[in-house]
C-alpha cells in the first residue's frame, strides 16, 4: 500500500514538474505541446468533421517545412471567412435550423483551433479565443435545441484550448455523469486531468475509456493506452533516477567504511 502511494505521488511530482517547466517556456496563450496532441486526438476521433480538416493541414504544415506554401493565420482567415459568414446568415435567418448552427460552432471552432495553434503574435492569440469563444457561443444555442454527447465535449474542448482546464474539467465531468457509457468524454476527461497534473485521475478515466471502446472503435483505447503508457513511462524514469540516487548513496556509505 505504502509502494502504491509513494508512486502516486512521483508520477503527480514529475507530472506538475513538466507542466511548469511548459509553462514557464511558453509564451502567453501560446498552447502547449501537450494541448496540440489533444488537439491531433480529438481529429481522429471526431475524425470526419470540419475540425478534422483544417487541423490535418495545420500538422501537415508543422511536420513538413519543405512545403512551397506555408500556412498562416491569414490564409486561415481567408480559408473560414466565407463560410462563417454564410452560416451565420442561414442562422440569423432561421434560428431553429439546427444543422446550420452545428455547422457553425464547429467552423468557429475549426478555425479558432487552427488560427492558436499558428499563433505568433499576441494579437493572433486573442484572434483564436475570440473564435473559440463563439464557438462555445455556438454550441450552447444548439445544446438549447439537442442535448448531444459529443457536442458537449467539442464545447469542453474549446475550453480547454483556451486555457480554461477548470472549466473544462468540470464540462467533461457533466458529460460523463450524464453520458456514462460515452468513451470520448471519459478520453477528453483524462486529457484534462493530465494536463492539471492530476495524474492518478488522468489514468483511471482513460482506464475507463478503454472499458468503454475494447474493440477501438473510436479511436478511444489505442490512444488512451499510449497515454497511461507515457505517464507510467513518466514514473519509470522517477523510479530509475531515485534508484541511482540511493546506488551513489550506497557507494558513498562503502567506501566511508572502508576507509574506516
Amino acid at each position: 500500500m505504502a509502494g502504491a502511494k509513494n508512486s502516486g505521488a512521483k508520477r503527480k511530482k514529475a507530472a506538475e514538474k513538466d507542466k511548469a517547466k511548459a509553462q514557464k517556456q511558453r509564451k502567453p496563450g501560446e498552447l502547449s505541446r501537450f494541448q496540440k496532441v489533444v488537439i491531433i486526438i480529438f481529429i481522429v476521433i471526431f475524425a470526419g468533421s470540419t475540425l478534422a480538416g483544417a487541423l490535418a493541414s495545420v500538422v501537415q504544415a508543422q511536420n513538413y517545412e519543405s512545403q512551397t506554401q506555408e500556412l498562416s493565420v491569414e490564409k486561415m482567415d481567408q480559408s473560414y471567412e466565407g463560410t462563417v459568414a454564410d452560416l451565420e446568415a442561414k442562422v440569423a435567418e432561421n434560428p431553429d435550423d439546427t444543422e446550420s448552427l452545428l455547422s457553425l460552432a464547429q467552423n468557429c471552432s475549426s478555425w479558432g483551433t487552427s488560427v492558436l495553434m499558428l499563433a505568433t503574435t499576441d494579437d493572433d492569440v486573442a484572434h483564436g479565443n475570440e473564435l473559440l469563444d463563439k464557438a462555445v457561443g455556438y454550441y450552447d444555442d444548439y445544446l438549447e435545441h439537442e442535448d448531444s454527447s459529443s457536442v458537449r465535449v467539442s464545447r469542453a474542448l474549446c475550453l480547454y484550448y483556451q486555457g480554461k482546464t477548470d472549466d473544462a474539467a468540470s464540462s467533461l465531468e457533466g458529460v460523463t455523469t450524464d453520458y456514462p457509457d460515452y468513451a470520448p468524454a471519459w478520453q477528453g476527461l483524462g486529457a484534462v486531468y493530465e494536463s492539471q497534473g492530476k495524474t492518478d485521475e488522468a489514468i483511471a478515466a482513460y482506464e475507463k475509456a478503454i472499458e468503454l471502446d475494447p474493440d477501438d472503435e473510436a479511436g478511444v483505447k489505442s490512444t488512451a493506452e499510449s497515454r497511461i503508457e507515457a505517464l507510467e513511462g513518466t514514473d519509470d524514469e522517477t523510479d530509475t533516477a531515485d534508484t541511482a540516487d540511493t546506488d551513489d548513496t550506497d557507494d558513498t556509505d562503502d567506501t566511508a567504511d572502508d576507509g574506516e
